[in-house]
């Protein structure tokens, strides 16, 4: 059985590394597959890395693990990626094999809401890392009581890449060299910066200020949809305030 991780992997940490060695150790699947999504439906495009990065990230992350695999067939699909069209897509190419979900206790609390979620809970053995004390599920989940806990997340890497603080131990090495070769994430505590800094500024009707703001956003993150939300609406008040002048 193979059993299908999926995520953003934003960037890939320790945490993924460990519950996936755990599954493939223990016997629960022969090999996981860590499924990177190139564009998560629940997630804005400006929050994720480039995905030819992430990709790059977790296939050096897992290159000494045996049993323990990337996958890209996402990249291939359409976009965003929906879970089940991809479950379908690798059923189609492997016939041969058995598949199962791999996920933490988010997963086990949000799969309804996706879409064909009662599909997914039906056709699929879904096993479930607990990230807190409180995670326990029933079935269709199957508990993996005794995998390793996460202690950090791909936000708080990236929230300690922005701000400067020791983030490199969080993530495997050539991770971590990566990420510095590339100079990745480096730029997002700025962007934080600059987007309050517009909203501060529209706040007080300074649209000339906000709208250097929002532009610095992005010029560093040219897919922020807030930002260009917020341009906008900025231009549509100035247009409104030149034709009431001008136009009586």
């Amino acid at each position: 059985m193979i059993a299908l991780y999926f995520g953003s992997f934003n960037p890939i940490h320790k945490g993924h590394i460990s519950v996936a060695r755990y599954v493939v150790e223990q016997g629960l699947a022969d090999k996981v597959w860590l499924v990177v999504s190139p564009q998560n439906p629940h997630k804005q495009s400006s929050q994720l890395a480039p995905e030819e990065h992430r990709l790059a990230m977790a296939r050096l992350a897992v290159e000494e693990f045996e049993g323990v695999e990337v996958c890209d067939v996402e990249f291939s699909l359409p976009r965003p990626s929906y879970t089940v069209n991809t479950i379908d897509t690798l059923r189609e190419r492997y016939p041969d094999e058995e598949f199962a979900l791999l996920g933490g206790g988010d997963v086990a609390a949000t799969i309804h809401t996706w879409r064909e979620g009662k599909r997914l809970m039906t056709e699929n053995k879904i096993l479930i890392y607990p990230r807190g004390e409180d995670d326990h599920f029933g079935e269709p989940f199957v508990m993996l009581d005794g995998a390793p806990k996460m202690s950090v997340s791909s936000t708080r890497v990236r929230e300690l890449i922005g701000s400067g603080e020791a983030w490199q131990d969080e993530v495997p090495p050539r991770v971590a060299e990566y990420i510095e070769k590339h100079k990745l994430y480096m730029e997002q505590n700025s962007v934080e910066q600059a987007l309050a800094a517009g909203k501060e500024a529209y706040a007080r009707s300074d649209f000339g200020a906000a709208m250097n703001h929002f532009g610095e956003v992005l010029r560093l993150a040219p897919d922020n949809e807030e930002a260009g939300q917020w341009l906008t609406m900025i231009d549509e008040i100035l247009a409104f305030r030149h034709k009431d002048y001008y136009n009586p």
